[in-house]
């Protein structure tokens, strides 16, 4: 990659100044990755732009002499920024990367490249195999970024690489149909297409690293809040977030025998637990709880944790009967729940208070006469379902 008066010349500070930036990105996606290890998209942007580095740095310092090996070395830095990226942007929708199919491009264009390198050398076609098989890598991110496609960002990544990798194809299309194939290993350093290549490079490669770390910053942002609103043991919603659950989920349903219910239940004995085998394992025993009720919720309700061994649930809409059987079906559930910490035969249960969401209701309210009813399971012998009176 040379410029059109020779490598680093007339448009050196243009070179230093893509250097920069390069550089300058591939450290702050390594640093958003190095403090926010749940954050590997940011890794693998890390290491697109520390590719893209090294191969822009190689290329741009090329001369008639520079050894195959390093034109080889930048070649792969290109393509490698480019799978990064695509790499990046498939973990971020939590998506399958296409394994295979990537394998079938790099392969073939290895061969590709191989062969018009040593047994057909022709810099022309080569350099348009290198520009559309990274634009082709680049743009394999695009379904997954389709599918996401409810938020603003997914769509600006979008619009974004879809841009980029359209460019890295049609560049070659437009050197080319200007000035012809007329490249050489001697002329490269001062050709129009080493020139073109390395400017729409380093613009692509800013525009790029401008969405995705927008796109970076939103994930943190989106991330931490959620910590906020999550418990950390059992990764089910705190108090807080299931009030913000509440707040969002209001809208009545249609169908007047469907209700929303709040479910309180708390372990039983639990304390005993901790005191007898240990706070490790009555986290164990949490963990487990917690992990039993959200699987037999489904799409039935959310779970909370809302104190040391207290659970709420909040369900759907839907009709009373159904929430009481939720509510029996878990109570029942949980003492046949295997704890390898405690003795065989310490069977954990918990006791459960249910009540019906009126219009007029908070949802503190409703925690309340749940609570009540809970207090009213205990009473009564542990280990069953109270329901609460309609206020």
């Amino acid at each position: 990659m040379a410029v059109r008066q020779g490598p680093m010349s007339e448009n050196s500070g243009f070179h230093i100044q893509t250097v920069i930036i390069l550089a300058i990105f591939a450290l702050v996606f390594g640093l958003i990755y190095f403090f926010n290890k749940r954050q590997p998209f940011s890794g693998w942007v890390a290491i697109g732009y520390s590719a893209a580095l090294m191969g822009y740095v190689i290329d741009s310092t090329r001369t008639p002499s520079t050894h195959i090996a390093f034109i080889f070395v930048s070649t792969a830095m290109f393509w490698i920024f480019s799978l990064a990226i695509a790499k990046a942007i498939y973990v971020r929708c939590n998506a399958a990367f296409p394994n295979i199919l990537v394998g079938l491009i790099l392969s073939s264009a290895v061969t590709g490249f191989t062969v018009l390198t040593f047994f057909a050398p022709d810099i022309s076609i080569r350099s348009v195999l290198v520009s559309v098989v990274a634009g082709i890598l680049l743009a394999l991110c695009l379904p997954p970024l389709w599918k996401a496609g409810g938020r603003v960002i997914d769509g600006a990544l979008f619009g974004v690489i879809a841009t980029v990798a359209t460019t890295f194809v049609v560049r070659v299309a437009v050197v080319y149909s200007l000035h012809g194939l007329t490249l050489t290993e001697q002329s490269y350093s001062q050709s129009t297409y080493a020139w073109i290549f390395h400017f729409t490079s380093g613009i692509c490669a800013l525009a790029l690293a401008v969405v995705l770390l927008y796109a970076a910053g939103l994930d943190m942002i989106w991330h931490f809040h959620g910590q906020s609103n999550r418990d950390p043991l059992t990764g089910l919603l705190n108090r807080r977030g299931l009030k913000g659950l509440f707040k969002t989920s209001t809208v009545r349903s249609q169908d007047s025998i469907n209700i929303r219910s709040v479910i309180l239940f708390d372990i039983d004995h639990f304390k005993r637990v901790n005191d007898q085998y240990g706070h490790a394992a009555g986290d164990k025993v949490l963990q487990r709880i917690a992990k039993t009720a959200s699987g037999l919720c489904q799409n039935q309700g959310q779970v909370a944790r809302t104190g040391g061994e207290e659970f709420a649930i909040l369900t759907d809409w839907i009709p009373i009967e159904t929430a009481q059987l939720l509510a029996q079906h878990i109570c029942d559930s949980l003492r046949f729940i295997a704890h390898p910490e405690l003795d065989a035969d310490h069977k954990v249960t918990a006791s459960f208070g249910l009540a019906v969401l009126t219009d007029a209701d908070s949802l503190h309210d409703a925690m309340d006469r749940a609570d009540q009813a809970l207090y009213h399971a205990k009473r009564n012998g542990r280990n069953q379902v109270a329901l609460a009176k309609v206020a």
